[in-house]
């Protein structure tokens, strides 16, 4: 029976499962995600790898690192990967914490490692349990993220935990990579843009954009769901700074009929990048594109939807510095069922969202209109 994504209403976890054909559980809020993924890493007996942007030293921080060390006695291999410039507001004793109680820790570029690598950090947020059970997102390790911790102000974010062991081995190499200090460029994850007749065919792949040769990977199939779309393009991304290529295949889209809607930031925790995103507002709600800004609460999701089919949920946000500078990891896939579920929830973030009217937006005075210029000439580095 045919089901409309509108008519959603319910939970915010929302689980779909088949017992022949496993499917990832998708998270929109952080304390269920942290949950699920506190009650993985009690339960591993063998290895436990992470690779996070933050890993504050708050509530939830300290929660997780507690349950770090505690599998670390109990003979667990524990590795910790966190980003230098994305845990700068951590204190250097916490991960000393963790590294003098067992855990393998290694910072990733540190902030002395001047140079080129300053501005390539991994932005990835992943976990992997015994090789076996992966959770991937955009939920990094703090207290923004938990109701418990702050209430109605907790940020919006889409997690989801995997179970197919293709999808986990993924994730598994590229770990071991970062961890080994190599990037490899296989064979397997070097494409093109897909060609017509592979569009819509069941699958679903863990796609990374780290290395020359691949770093604008997840902002080619990005561009291929754009191209192919033919009935519905929904995206939920919090720095929606689209280039050249991306609008025009977006605002394409919407002439040939195509029902595109973005819901980016209403409110921000990096303002200039809000602003350098509604530079480009103009061009894509003239062709006929949808933009709402999130008002509710702080947006942090990134994933999307195409033609009810095709998905996306990772850390990559739509801009210079996640397809190009930073190390980041999508999972993309055509699955009806998973691409419903994404659908729903965005539909349902949209009732908390403004609808930028084209009429209105068009009168907005000078001043707003340089700021988001001067800061959208800086949109490589924000």
């Amino acid at each position: 029976m045919a089901r409309e994504a509108s008519s959603i209403s319910g939970p915010v976890l929302i689980i779909c499962r088949d017992l022949e054909n496993p499917e990832p559980v998708f998270y929109f809020e952080g304390d269920d995600y942290f949950a699920a993924l506190e009650r993985a890493i009690a339960g591993a007996r063998v290895s436990v790898d992470v690779e996070v942007y933050y890993f504050a030293g708050d509530r939830v921080g300290v929660r997780f690192s507690d349950l770090l060390i505690r599998k670390a006695s109990e003979g667990v291999r524990v590795r910790l990967i966190y980003d230098a410039i994305g845990c700068r507001g951590t204190s250097d004793d916490f991960f000393v914490k963790l590294d003098h109680a067992g855990v393998q820790v290694k910072v990733f570029h540190p902030l002395l490692d001047l140079g080129v690598n300053l501005t390539r950090r991994t932005h990835r947020k992943f976990f992997l349990i015994d090789g076996t059970v992966g959770f991937l997102g955009g939920f990094n390790l703090a207290d923004e993220y938990s109701r418990e911790a702050s209430g109605d102000a907790a940020w919006r974010d889409t997690g989801v935990r995997l179970d197919e062991a293709p999808l986990v081995e993924s994730l598994r190499k590229l770990f071991s990579e970062t961890w080994d200090g190599v990037h490899r460029k296989p064979r397997d994850f070097l494409r093109r843009r897909r060609h017509p007749a592979d569009w819509g065919k069941p699958r679903a792949e863990i796609v990374p954009n780290y290395g020359w040769q691949r770093k604008s990977l997840i902002r080619q199939e990005y561009l291929s769901a754009f191209v192919h779309a033919k009935k519905s393009i929904l995206i939920a991304n919090p720095y929606f700074v689209p280039d050249r290529g991306l609008r025009r295949a977006l605002r394409r889209a919407a002439r040939r009929g195509v029902d595109v809607r973005v819901l980016t930031a209403g409110q921000s925790d990096v303002p200039i990048a809000r602003w350098a995103g509604r530079a480009v507002y103009g061009g894509l709600l003239r062709a006929g594109v949808r933009i709402f800004e999130y008002s509710r609460r702080v947006l942090h999701a990134k994933s999307a939807t195409a033609d009810g089919s095709w998905y996306t949920v990772g850390t990559a946000n739509i801009d210079h510095l996640s397809f190009f500078r930073n190390q980041e990891v999508n999972l993309f896939g055509f699955d009806p069922h998973r691409a419903f579920l994404l659908e729903a929830q965005f539909l349902k973030d949209v009732q908390y969202a403004e609808e930028v009217v084209w009429e209105t937006w068009r009168k907005r005075s000078w001043l707003e209109k340089l700021r988001e210029r001067v800061f959208f000439w800086m949109r490589v580095w924000l």
